[in-house]
């Protein structure tokens, strides 16, 4: 029904518009998103460098929570549909997204208490800024 409605309603050139409008918009707030995500100062781009240079193992739960990033709070949760919460979200990917702004304390807790790199912006902004100046240095 919504896709017939926009074509009873508006004219075919019109309701494909509406379309072509509504995919712009969703993959620009999901591109920004996962920028915010994965793309930050201080972000291990490469977490098999360890294991090419020593022959040491990567560690997965390592290197979930250092490619990735964690902003906001609640509100930012509810708004982004949890994404906000990358690290936790790598962490445990069919837990429901309700529960990370609980688990994330305690995420940053044991990845303090073990030495892994836990990057969390608390506001949007922070990690915004960060992300535009890793990627400034990325292109020089």
């Amino acid at each position: 029904m919504n896709v017939i409605s926009p074509f009873q309603h508006h004219g075919p050139f019109t309701a494909i518009f509406h379309f072509m409008l509504m995919g712009v918009s969703e993959s620009l707030v999901l591109s920004t998103l996962f920028s915010l995500s994965h793309n930050f100062e201080g972000s291990n781009r490469d977490p098999t460098t360890d294991f090419r240079v020593t022959g040491e193992p990567v560690c997965w739960f390592k290197s979930q929570v250092e490619t990735s990033s964690t902003y906001g709070s609640h509100m930012s949760g509810w708004l982004t549909g949890g994404l906000n919460f990358q690290i936790e979200h790598h962490l445990f990917p069919r837990m429901s997204s309700a529960w990370y702004p609980y688990i994330a304390p305690k995420v940053r807790e044991i990845c303090e208490k073990h030495g892994v790199q836990y990057a969390y912006y608390p506001w949007i902004h922070q990690n915004l800024i960060s992300t535009f100046a890793y990627i400034h240095q990325a292109g020089i």
